[in-house]
């Protein structure tokens, strides 16, 4: 099974995604419709963030999700790509390593770590580019790893309440207790 914590209204605790895919990382360029290429130097779309940090450099998974690809793909190097969903999917290039044991069907949990910072492929130093993508459309990972997970339908959220409602009850019971303190 998994845990999860939700609010009364059934609404998650936890963000879906996390915001940093490598602890302790600066952002060395952001997701931008024109950038210059410092390898193909000509100016193209930089459709993710990369994260500069020293080669092996632990890298994280910004949510739970599927491993659906891994292995070298053209000017990425090695490239990990997770599908959080239906919708959601995210990439992880330029790997000088992938985690031991990460393979194509493996279910991941946020903040495991599935590969390690290099500069393969078009690189020109060790960094992490990471792609955040909704329905197959890029979108900034800066604005969108920030929203919350789904809410709980419907027949789970009557199933929520109803085990959460003789637990609040036992807490109304309590709400009015004092305690005595040393020295009273």
């Amino acid at each position: 099974g998994r845990t999860a914590y939700f609010t009364e209204q059934g609404e998650p605790v936890q963000k879906q995604f996390s915001r940093n895919p490598v602890d302790m990382a600066r952002i060395s360029s952001r997701f931008s419709l024109k950038r210059w290429h410092p390898v193909l130097h000509r100016f193209r779309a930089h459709k993710g963030v990369d994260y500069a940090a020293p080669t092996g450099t632990p890298v994280r998974a910004t949510g739970d999700g599927q491993v659906i690809y891994k292995g070298r793909k053209g000017g990425y190097g090695r490239t990990v790509i997770l599908q959080h969903g239906k919708r959601y999917t995210t990439l992880y290039a330029h790997l000088s390593r992938y985690a031991r044991g990460l393979r194509v069907g493996n279910r991941v949990r946020q903040g495991q770590v599935i590969g390690y910072i290099g500069s393969s492929g078009l690189a020109t130093g060790p960094h992490l580019h990471y792609e955040f993508r909704i329905d197959g459309r890029h979108h900034d990972p800066l604005k969108v790893a920030a929203r919350r997970g789904d809410p709980l339908p419907q027949a789970e959220l009557r199933r929520f309440r109803a085990y959460i409602q003789p637990l609040r009850a036992e807490l109304e019971t309590h709400r009015h207790v004092h305690l005595a303190r040393s020295g009273d």
